[in-house]
């Protein structure tokens, strides 16, 4: 589970994303942290791969990259 969440004592939930695969946590440089769908949507445009709900699979722009390469090689491999 990559995604988590943080509710603060004022009521304000905060949203955390971090790759699975090396456990870098998503950067934003706005509020995007207060909506899990609008903090997804940032990462994908910065190359993460999410998925919609906390506890599905998301990887960082270098892992999705590499993933990407290693599905290829053994592609061509079979």
């Amino acid at each position: 589970m990559s995604g988590r969440t943080f509710e603060w004592s004022n009521g304000a939930v905060e949203y955390e994303l971090r790759c699975d695969r090396c456990g870098d946590a998503f950067r934003c440089g706005d509020d995007s942290f207060y909506s899990w769908p609008v903090l997804c949507a940032a990462a994908e445009a910065e190359g993460w791969t999410t998925s919609p709900d906390l506890d599905g699979e998301h990887e960082c722009t270098g892992c999705a990259a590499a993933s990407a390469r290693w599905e290829l090689v053994a592609a061509m491999a079979a």
